[in-house]
């Protein structure tokens, strides 16, 4: 599920992030703030929030997005969450379609009617299907968070 990322979350990747850019004095330097900002910036008790322009150059420098990255997961959702919503929906069309044979066949006879209707469950099972197939190749390894 899309969210958007806490204060919390934010400053401890901060630190994360000046931590992986070279400590707190390096990253004064390269922002051409005092070392003592930066160490608020970071602090979870400090009100101030790092800009986009500060978290950009730091990532630059520690050649990782810490931050932008775990932006970029919370906006897209998790990607095992989708994968799961789509297995779900991939699983609830197969039976969707199933249903639908199986009525057809009931009564001995197919009318046009019928076999339309299963073409078009046999069609959405297959988009449900490639949604799956789209999620699960989104995957990447590393560790789960």
């Amino acid at each position: 599920m899309s969210r958007v990322l806490t204060d919390g979350e934010i400053k401890a990747l901060f630190r994360q992030l000046v931590k992986a850019a070279g400590g707190v004095e390096a990253c004064g330097v390269e922002l051409g703030i005092a070392h003592q900002r930066v160490s608020l910036l970071q602090n979870q008790k400090a009100p101030d929030m790092p800009n986009l322009r500060q978290i950009m150059a730091l990532e630059v420098v520690a050649q990782s997005p810490i931050i932008s990255g775990a932006m970029a997961r919370a906006i897209k959702g998790d990607a095992v969450e989708m994968v799961s919503l789509a297995a779900v929906e991939a699983v609830q069309a197969s039976a969707g379609a199933l249903r639908l044979v199986h009525d057809m066949d009931a009564d001995g006879h197919r009318d046009a009617d019928e076999i339309r209707r299963v073409q078009q469950a046999t069609q959405d099972n297959l988009r449900e299907a490639r949604e799956l197939a789209d999620a699960a190749a989104a995957l990447t390894p590393g560790a789960v968070a």
